[in-house]
Formats: C-alpha cells, structure tokens, sequence
C-alpha cells in the first residue's frame, strides 16, 4: 500500500547582508596596527574581516577600514569592533556613521559580486517536504494543475531550463500535457510546477512533442516543497510602500508591491536608490492602498533575488499596534479575498441564505423550529464582529445577497472550530459551486494562522456529505498516521430541558472528587487520540476553561463547562461533560452538548442507568441557562441508554480535528479539490 510521507519543518538561516564567496582583499587599521585580510561578510552597516595576522583588536576599538583594497571599488571608512572570533581569526565591524556615497558604493560592489556568482546568499530551506506516491492523490493534483493552467518550468540535468503551463490532463490514457514556451532541450526532464503555495516536482523521463505541446505519462510520485507557512497574494497595482531609510533619513523610498502576505511582502527594489540589504531593520514602513487609511508597520528585509523583472526584495512585517494589526489583517485580505466578506451587516442575508440552501432541513430538524432563534443569532453576530480574535462569519455576496457562507469561532484555547457552511446557487450566477467553497473557505481559514495561539481545528461533520469525505475526510485519513488528525464517529441527539425525566434509582450524582477527576482522564487518555483530547481542552491544564471563559467574558459572551460524577453504591461509573456556549453562536448548539464517559463497561446496567442520571441532570443544568435544547455526542459502545431517554436523533456524524502545522497543506488540497475541471 502507498504511503505519503513528509518531513518535519526546518528554520531558515538569518544573516545581515550577504556573505562573499570571493577573496576579495579588505584592511582594517587600528591605531599604529595595519591588518591586512580576506572579506567574508558585507552589508551597508557592518563586515566581517578574516585577519591574515594575528593581531586581535578589542571590542568597542576603533578602526579605519579600506573595502576592496586596490580595486576599482576600494573606499575607506570609520569602524568599532563589535565582535572578536579568536579561533578564526575574524573580527566583526560596524561602520560608524557611513556617508551616503560610500553607502552607494557599497550597493555597487555587492551588486557587481552579486552578477557575478560570487555573493552567497542566505540559504531558503523549505518549511515542508512531502513524498506523495497514493495514485488518487498524485491525480487530484495532476488534475488541478491542468484545470487552472499551472505554470511550471521543465529543467534539464546539465541546467537548461524551459517555461511551461499545464494544458490537459487525460485519467483514462494517463497522460499529462503541457504548452511549452520556447526551445525544447533534449530530455529527461525534472518538472517543477507551481501549485496554491507550494511547488511539486517529478521525473518525467519519457515525453513526446505533439505541436506545442508536450506530453508525458502522470507521474507515479511526485515530491512537494513549501518555503513558507503563509500564503503570498498578488498585490493590487494601487498598494504602495514607503519609508526613510534608517542609515541615511534623507533616502525616501517609494514602490509598488508584488505581493503581501499577514507576515510580509515584496516590491521590486532599485539598490542603489534604495540602499536594501537582508537584516535591514525599518523602524516603520507605511503600507497604503487605495480605499483604505495607511497601515504603519516594523519591517526587516530578508532576502533580495534576482527575477527577470529586476531585484525582488522580500520582507517581513509586523504591525506597531493591536489596532495597526486590524487594520493590516484588512488590507491583506481585502487583496488575499476580493469575493468574500467578513465585515458588515450580513444578518438578514444569511438567514436568507440558510432558508434558500434548505440548512433548517437537515437531518431531524424543521424550518419552524428556528424561528424563535433568530433575535439571538443577530445579537451574537453583532458582537462578534468587534471580536475577529474569537470568531467571524463570511460570506460570498451575489446580486439577491449571499451565495456562500461559513462561520469560524475559536472555543478552546488554540483551537478553531468551522461551522455553519451553507450554499445556494444564486440566479445568473456565473460562478460554479466548487468556487464558492473554495473563496469562503479560504476566507475562513487562512486568518486563523495570524493567531499565535492556534494549534488544531475541528468540525462537527455529517457523516454523509459527499462534499465534506472529498475534503475533510479524505485529507485526515491521509495524514492520521502522524497523529496531526482524527475522525472520531458519533451519533448527534438532541434533547429539550422540560421534556420528562426519569432519575433512576440507586444513582447518586455529585461533583467527582479529585481522584475521580484523575481517573475521568485516564479513561480519556487510555480512549481518545491526543489529537482529540488536546483540540477540545479535554486535558487537566484546560479542562476548566479558564482563559476562555475569561477571553470570552470580556467580549460579552458566555462560556462554561462543568464535570459532573455518577456514582453506584459509592462507586464512581461515569462521569459527564457538560458545555454551553452563547446562544445565537451556532443554530444547531453543538457547542452545548453533553459528553459521556464510562470508567466501566459500558454494557453493565449500572453504567447504562449512570448514564440516564446524567442526562437527567443536563436537562437540569441547560435549564437554569435558559437553554430550550441540549445536544448529546453519543460514543459509547452500548446505547440502550438513549433509547430510554426523550432524546431526537440528529443523525450521524464525524468530529474533524487537524493539526495547524496541516493547515497549508489542507488549503493546497481543498483548492486542488474545488478547481472547476477543465472544459
């Protein structure tokens, strides 16, 4: 049997300038000594000298350095020790007070090193590597490159390279076409192609040339990098930066960006004008686009490349302020998302929407029973849109409203739940189904990587969603033998507070004393994956919610969770979970629900008669909330204990949990799942 196999993340090295792959000849005076050496590291503001005597200076000494000594670029300024390696021996030096020609002389040097092969720049290490050899999932991408005309590069052994775009894609013949741009050089070839934010490689060692195009057999295996977490989205031709340089005040920089991402972006750089070097740290950098009031941000160039359009200088970016952090967060998405939204007054939109897609239909519910809810759904949406950090709604608007929605809330530390997914094809709509899924998920998911809290994420899922196996399922059996996911089967019930019930005799119910809270643990550790336990705060350190019932108190919104024992003779037989949430948050309550654990077998009656008792005592508990419903996950093995309790059946289902270090590959496999197939 295939198996996909990935590699754990690495770091990627951090270096101020560049470091030189040449011996080009550099001097640093100190005083009376003169010391000749070798230049090993260059930026604007400091070098790095390798001594070829062994005078050692001392740190903080002063010093006159000459940089290219008897070259055409030599230039001579004031320095201070600022590092002494005595093993090497080397010595680092930070120019003191550059005047601007000598800065610009230095951009010359670099750049003339830099045409010639001889800087050698920071190394980019991907984030993520994965061999993926499953033949279904090799096709789906294959599939998804040729509907949206993937470009890739065809490289050859000894360097020649060639531009391609993906054009068809053939199951049946199992065959792959690309257009190719330009000369074909003589294969085999290695394939490199561009995918939502990774790139793929394969072998291709057999393909023919029909016209302009090159056809080749899908590969068996293929190999995905990543070298970034975070999605890079074109920028819109009217989002500009600027800035003072922090060396020289009197060097304003303005450009246009390439791209932007919650972390970082890039623009083409001019060096000599704007004097850019990796490590370069900007004080503030003022990001604006039209419609939208500037955002100010601390920045730190990390790397500048070559591209055929000129030097590409990337950048990292983080905002001054909680309020600079919204309003970035905006400006990205507003370019990240053009189809979707998350601010505004959508109430009457969704509910629309919820009534059109045949939502209040699903399984063991009626369109009447929502009624009464909905002075309470727009009262916590209402609040909700102060409190991004906890939760949001999108939409993807059309003509009569909305075509797409999904809500996503953040009810366990580190953990976000999506929910509330519905979809109806608007009139005239020229947009396809796969398309909406895609925007409004992408929407609700890629924000949520801005949380540095985040960790899982977690679905309540109809077992029987053709749409919800291709996409979650699917994916989490793909990755379950890394323990980064988990589908865990369960049966949804609802029950209503004032219905009647039966308290079993011989049931004692109390709040279970700190062993039997142990022993509550053991039994879910020993019972669920740590995937689960860890994305519902089922472990001792958060059982309580304390930090968000205090985040959640704060936004005015309720949050609570309580564990209640059931006991038998003395003896403790089950325990229950019992959890609510905001009213109006989700319309089907599953974040008021009841779980039930067995510290026995579950078949004996004392446990099956426990379980009755607890639910009894739910309907107790929600109705001293002013809840009307509860909702109950059943789990347990035996369930004779439901079919004596007034509860309705919802029908079945899956609890979803992924791992955030998942996420960007769950978004490059919902964009390959919901690209339109090609006409």
């Amino acid at each position: 049997m295939h198996t996909d196999t990935q590699d754990a993340p690495s770091g990627r090295e951090t270096l101020l300038g560049y470091r030189v792959g040449t011996k080009l000849n550099a001097a640093a005076s100190f005083g009376a000594d003169f010391s000749p050496g070798r230049l090993v590291q260059l930026s604007l503001e400091h070098l790095t000298l390798h001594l070829d005597s062994r005078t050692v200076p001392r740190k903080g000494q002063a010093a006159s350095v000459v940089v290219g000594e008897g070259e055409r670029w030599a230039t001579a300024l004031d320095a201070e020790v600022i590092g002494v390696n005595d093993a090497r021996p080397e010595i680092s030096l930070r120019f003191v007070a550059p005047p601007l020609d000598a800065g610009r002389r230095i951009v010359g040097l670099l750049e003339s090193l830099r045409d010639n092969g001889l800087l050698l720049t920071p190394e980019t290490r991907p984030v993520w590597r994965e061999q993926i050899d499953r033949a279904d999932r090799v096709a789906r991408i294959c599939e998804a490159l040729a509907s949206r005309q993937a470009r890739g590069v065809l490289r050859t052994q000894d360097g020649q390279r060639v531009e391609v775009t993906a054009s068809f894609f053939e199951p049946l013949q199992d065959m792959l076409g690309w257009k190719v741009h330009g000369a074909l050089p003589p294969g085999p070839f290695t394939v490199e192609a561009f995918g939502y934010s990774s790139v793929v490689h394969f072998q291709a060692e057999s393909a023919r040339l029909e016209g302009d195009l090159l056809v080749m057999p899908v590969p068996t295996s293929l190999v995905r990098f990543r070298h970034r977490w975070l999605r890079r989205t074109q920028a819109s031709a009217s989002c500009t930066l600027e800035f003072d340089h922090p060396l020289w005040p009197q060097v304003h920089v303005r450009r246009g960006l390439l791209d932007v991402s919650y972390e970082g972006l890039s623009f083409l750089t001019e060096p000599g004008e704007d004097l850019m070097y990796p490590g370069l740290r900007l004080p503030v950098m003022e990001v604006a686009l039209d419609g939208h009031a500037p955002v100010r941000l601390r920045a730190e160039v990390r790397n500048i490349s070559s591209t055929p359009h000129g030097r590409r200088c990337g950048v990292s970016v983080r905002p001054l302020d909680a309020e600079g952090a919204r309003a970035w967060r905006a400006l990205v998405e507003v370019q990240a998302h053009p189809t979707t939204r998350v601010e505004g007054d959508w109430n009457d939109s969704t509910w629309k929407l919820f009534e059109r897609s045949g939502y209040f239909r699903l399984p063991g519910k009626e369109p009447e029973k929502f009624t009464n809810l909905r002075e309470q759904f727009d009262h916590t949406q209402d609040k909700l849109q102060e409190q991004p950090r906890l939760g949001y709604r999108v939409v993807r608007p059309a003509e009569d409203g909305v075509e797409a929605t999904l809500s996503v809330l953040k009810p366990y530390a580190g953990s976000w739940m999506a929910h509330q997914l519905a979809r109806h094809q608007p009139v005239n709509s020229k947009s396809t189904a796969r398309e909406a899924l895609r925007d409004i998920y992408l929407r609700g998911y890629e924000p949520t990587q801005a949380d540095p809290e985040v960790k899982w994420f977690f679905a309540y899922c109809e077992a029987n969603v053709r749409w919800v196996r291709y996409t979650k399922f699917d994916f989490a059996n793909w990755y379950s033998h890394t323990g980064q996911t988990c589908l865990v089967p369960f049966r949804l019930m609802e029950g209503e507070v004032d219905s009647p019930w039966a308290v079993p005799m011989g049931i004692a119910l109390d709040t279970p004393t700190e062993e039997e809270r142990a022993r509550f643990f053991e039994k879910i550790a020993s019972t669920r994956p740590e995937a689960y336990r860890e994305a519902l705060d089922l472990v001792p350190e958060r059982f309580d919610l304390r930090e968000m019932r205090t985040g959640w108190g704060e936004a005015g919104l309720s949050r609570e969770r309580e564990l209640v024992v059931a006991r038998h003779e003395g003896r403790a037989v089950a325990l229950a979970v019992f959890e609510s949430a905001q009213p109006g948050l989700n319309l089907f309550n599953v974040l008021d629900g009841v779980r039930l654990v067995p510290l026995e077998d579950d078949a004996r009656p004392e446990v099956q008669e426990a379980f009755v008792a607890l639910l009894g005592r739910a309907a107790d508990w929600y109705r001293a909330r002013n809840r009307k419903v509860f909702v109950h996950y059943v789990e347990s093995t035996c369930v004779e204990y439901a079919e004596r309790v007034s509860l309705a059946d919802l029908g079945e289902g899956k609890l979803w949990v992924m791992s955030a270090r998942l996420l960007p590959e769950f978004l490059e496999h919902l964009c390959e799942s919901t690209t339109p197939r090609a006409t």
